[in-house]
């Protein structure tokens, strides 16, 4: 890049690039072991034809199972400080204001399911219905993270092998000098909790390592406060 020399010397102690903040809020968090050693022990108990649950799924995995409904005993009083934190680092905005001032403003889990991803199955790109949606990773074999920390990535169109996708905004802004991101990836790793809005379009990359899963759970957040007669906000 060619250099230009001015004769005025920048004030670089306020950028204002914390000023600028708009798109959908996404959060990433570690969760406990004893919440990722519950989700692999539960998910052992419902894996099982009768909880299978592929044909309400978007995956192209064999084995997805819905968690039996019982999470509000075990799962939500463990996963409420994520919740807690996704609502608290919010930027100012409307959603904001609703869950500031909301007059008993609550969430609730509408579905639980964990998904066990084999080597060359993938998920499609989806979204969820709900407030919001997130994805928490209980079990990542190192086998996958070494096959994508080995990869080629030279170029800028590869994806890492196991990797999330999330993407918004016009994909035709991805095709130009557009300063403008419309998709975020990362290879998760074991404890990893992903949160985001339910409408978030997102994919999973598929892997070729033999004889692994990578084992994720994911689950649907709705909100919930109190409205007058006409149905405006208390």
């Amino acid at each position: 890049m060619a250099e230009y020399k001015s004769k005025h010397k920048a004030d670089w102690s306020h950028t204002g690039v914390s000023d600028f903040k708009w798109g959908p809020h996404i959060t990433s968090t570690m969760v406990s072991s004893e919440l990722t050693n519950l989700l692999i022990e539960k998910g052992k108990e419902v894996r099982k034809p009768e909880f299978d649950w592929s044909h309400e799924l978007a995956g192209r995995l064999k084995e997805e199972y819905t968690y039996e409904e019982d999470w509000n005993e075990w799962f939500v009083p463990l996963f409420h400080e994520h919740i807690e934190n996704y609502v608290n680092t919010l930027g100012p905005g409307r959603s904001k204001h609703i869950v500031t001032n909301a007059k008993n403003f609550k969430w609730g889990l509408t579905r639980l399911w964990v998904n066990y991803q084999r080597a060359g199955e993938y998920n499609p790109p989806h979204n969820h219905s709900g407030d919001l949606s997130f994805v928490l990773y209980p079990d990542i074999p190192q086998e996958m993270i070494d096959e994508a920390e080995n990869m080629d990535q030279r170029g800028s169109n590869k994806t890492a092998p196991g990797s999330i996708v999330f993407e918004y905004g016009e994909r035709k802004f991805g095709d130009f000098l557009s300063f403008c991101n419309t998709s975020f990836s990362m290879v998760p790793k074991t404890g990893l909790c992903i949160i985001f809005p339910a409408y978030l379009s997102h994919h999973a990359y598929a892997f070729q390592s033999k004889g692994v899963e990578r084992v994720s759970v994911s689950g649907n957040i709705k909100f919930y406060w109190e409205k007058n007669e006409e149905g405006v906000l208390l």
